[in-house]
């Protein structure tokens, strides 16, 4: 099955991608906005914070309990990046997408789930420049991460 990429002209198979951004919580792997491609291998390290409100009781002892949920970071990298797929995927986080809905598969559960996230840390290398366009032939190292909101 094939999904037209909104405002590219493209078409990607539903499901190809390693994780899908959306305006709705109802972005899936058959409904979203734009499909981030597969990462490099071990480029794409899932992290998971847990809030707690902690203190030392009257004998030492640490006492506390989780605030709110788990919430998960997802970083991205690949070692080379096609500049057309770069600048889609660049243009529409500046265009009103700082939040957005992930549908990325949950590796501490095993489930597929969409939740609120945002746009972390940005950065790429542009590789052999046109010196008369300034464009790249492509980037290298480019990567970002996506972070969890923590809307419950």
């Amino acid at each position: 099955m094939q999904k037209n990429i909104k405002g590219t002209g493209e078409k990607m198979a539903s499901g190809a991608g390693y994780i899908y951004l959306g305006a709705s919580s109802d972005t899936s792997r058959t409904s979203y906005a734009i499909a981030l491609p597969y990462p490099d291998l071990d480029k794409a390290a899932f992290e998971t914070s847990r809030m707690v409100n902690s203190a030392r009781n009257a004998n030492g002892e640490v006492v506390g309990r989780q605030v709110g949920r788990s919430v998960h970071k997802q970083n991205l990298a690949w070692s080379k990046m096609d500049k057309e797929k770069w600048w889609e995927m660049n243009r529409w986080f500046d265009d009103g997408h700082f939040t957005f809905y992930c549908h990325y598969f949950n590796h501490n559960f095993g489930r597929w789930e969409t939740r609120l996230f945002y746009l972390g840390d940005v950065k790429t290398n542009p590789y052999l420049v046109d010196p008369v366009s300034g464009e790249p032939a492509y980037y290298h190292n480019a990567s970002f991460n996506v972070i969890d909101c923590g809307v419950v």
